[in-house]
């Protein structure tokens, strides 16, 4: 083994939160590699769209554009849809305010919405916008529908549900492209549609359409790569064909770079997902063996090499966009789990390549680039250590200034991701003035909706409770954080003793698939407690049957909806049933409340 390879074999434990999307139809691979012998990035058309700025941040784009689609002002929507659009149309597509402002504006559980855009589509049946935030509405709604877990958990309605959305999106986005093929958004939105069905001849010549006019835009590339998993009916083999076929025929493009270090992220991540699969890896620590013998098996020394000379290439262009993409794939591993091995010597290679150092304490005359000093502070993050955290984070801030940014815009963003996550790190430290403060200057530099949901958290950590109620009621319609927002509202109106408004939220939380659903139901339920209505109280959990699984909610909730239940049961009476939850609630956590009702219960019953 070679000294570089060798390089690329030792460091830390991370975990992962790995999506795993499941095929619902088997597409095979099978002769994708041939297609690619056709494609021929020399022969590509480049894009020089001048960058024009959105009036205002994303978020209140967002919200502006919803109000005037809700009030049917489709010359508005049209409007400052466009200046979004076009706000990433770089020299080099930049899709990510895009996906932000997308994210915001759309819930894919509101129908009033999608009969709105319908209305849009129908008067305006030219309007290339309309058909894209249509076609991005089903294909939300599809994946909403559906969930993200594996294919044995949806149920057949769900299975159709997501098969006709993703028919309806792709039946707009076809629209969309005919209208505008020189929008960039769309051809990613096109492969990202295609995608839910794995990998097929209609995405390779997607690929083909969106090369062809953008051959530097990389999300496409990156698309169709991970379609080629394993997972998705894949293999290794083809995954390697896909990007040597890029080395041949532009072997010093950006893309290509990207790619060889594309592949090993995907590769690191078929190796977790087959090893976790795997029950006798259980620990972390045979899931890192096993992914070390995964990645024996499939990463030779020159591959390895490879991605250390495609990181040393792109530090030294150090191109705004493609740097970028190199922070994604690198945060992708350290979320990996059982890569530790692999993802820190990455991160090394990469911080060679741009010139900086990862150790906590530097050279005083060291200068380091702000995208390592995030991505060593995700690290630390990672192992559970905030303070060394939150130094590399705020190194990150001090490196950034001298860095060049295609806009200010841009500058403002990266600015904003940094303080997001201090403002995470702050909360984690429970100091929550400090992350309400950080997360709010990053709200007003543009940050992800996760930024106010920081605001609104902090605001009910710190007892704020109307200012809890105020903000969480910005997030209400938002598809990332709406549903947690509310949670938080509902708890925040609970303390306040607006019970009404709290029952509403909580409801909407329950009903819902947010992972505090559990916690929403249970809030409902002392409600109910609290006003003597034991009945209802009852109904409430017997609504929820999630409630009960250890499957989909945490055996701590299930201990306590057990227990709450115990408690119903036994007031009004059912002291069988009352006995038999409070066993189940024992089994499932360690809770005296339910010890003591328990041993009420058998005398009573005793005595009987």
């Amino acid at each position: 083994m070679t000294r570089r390879s060798m390089i690329l074999s030792s460091m830390l434990a991370l975990s992962i939160a790995l999506t795993i999307a499941i095929r619902l139809q088997h597409t095979s691979v099978k002769g994708a590699e041939n297609a690619f012998a056709s494609w021929n990035l020399r022969e590509s058309v480049s894009l020089a769209n001048p960058l024009q700025k959105a009036n205002g941040g994303t978020l209140e784009n967002a919200r502006l554009v919803r109000a005037a689609i809700m009030r049917s002002d489709f010359e508005t929507a049209e409007r400052l849809t466009q200046n979004v659009l076009k706000a990433g149309h770089l020299p080099t597509p930049n899709v990510r305010p895009i996906k932000h402002f997308l994210d915001v504006l759309i819930d894919p559980a509101d129908l009033q919405f999608e009969t709105q855009l319908s209305g849009w589509v129908q008067k305006c049946p030219d309007s290339m916008v309309a058909h894209l935030l249509r076609a991005k509405f089903h294909y939300d709604a599809g994946w909403f529908r559906r969930g993200h877990g594996y294919v044995s958990t949806v149920s057949e309605q769900g299975v159709q549900e997501f098969v006709d959305d993703m028919h309806k999106s792709e039946l707009d986005i076809d629209r969309a492209l005919q209208l505008d093929a020189n929008e960039p958004y769309l051809q990613l939105l096109r492969l990202e549609i295609l995608h839910g069905s794995g990998y097929s001849d209609k995405m390779g010549q997607a690929l083909q359409d969106s090369i062809s006019k953008f051959p530097t835009f990389f999300p496409p590339y990156d698309v169709v790569l991970s379609a080629l998993q394993p997972k998705w009916g894949g293999n290794v083999d083809v995954m390697f064909s896909f990007v040597d076929h890029f080395k041949s025929t532009d072997p010093n493009g950006i893309a290509t770079k990207l790619l060889d270090l594309d592949v090993y992220r995907y590769l690191l991540s078929t190796a977790s997902s087959q090893c976790q699969d795997d029950r006798e890896n259980s620990d972390y620590q045979r899931l890192s063996e096993c992914v070390r013998e995964f990645m024996k098996t499939n990463m030779t020394g020159d591959r390895e090499g490879r991605v250390v000379e495609a990181l040393s290439e792109l530090g030294q262009r150090d191109n705004y966009i493609a740097t970028k993409a190199v922070e994604d794939v690198l945060s992708s591993m350290i979320d990996t789990a059982g890569s530790e091995t692999y993802a820190g010597p990455v991160l090394q290679a990469a911080a060679n390549g741009y010139e900086s150092d990862t150790r906590l304490r530097e050279d005083s005359n060291s200068h380091n680039h702000y995208m390592i000093d995030s991505l060593v502070a995700k690290t630390w993050l990672r192992q559970g250590n905030l303070d060394n955290a939150l130094s590399k984070y705020q190194e990150a801030l001090r490196d950034l200034l001298p860095a060049k940014f295609p806009s200010t815009e841009e500058q403002d963003a990266a600015t904003a991701a940094i303080k997001e996550q201090m403002a995470k790190v702050y909360a984690k430290q429970r100091r929550y003035a400090d992350s309400v403060d950080v997360a709010q200057e990053a709200v007003a530099l543009g940050a992800s909706s996760d930024s106010q949901l920081l605001v609104c958290y902090g605001y009910f950590q710190q007892k704020k409770y109307e200012a809890a109620v105020d903000e969480c009621a910005e997030l209400a319609n938002d598809q990332a954080n709406g549903m947690t927002a509310r949670y938080w509202r509902g708890s925040a109106f609970r303390e306040l003793h607006d019970d009404d408004n709290a029952i509403k939220e909580f409801s909407a939380v329950a009903a819902s698939k947010n992972g505090w659903r559990a916690s929403a139901a249970i809030g409902l339920s002392m409600i109910y407690f609290g006003r003597n209505d034991n009945p209802e109280a009852l109904n409430v959990l017997n609504k929820y049957d999630y409630l009960y699984d250890v499957k989909s909610t945490g055996k701590d909730d299930v201990a306590v909806a057990f227990n709450n239940r115990c408690y119903a049961h036994m007031e009004l009476g059912d002291l069988k049933k009352a006995l038999e939850d409070c066993t189940a609630s024992l089994a499932n956590g360690n809770i005296p409340d339910a010890y003591k009702k328990q041993q009420e219960l058998l005398k009573r019953i005793a005595a009987r």
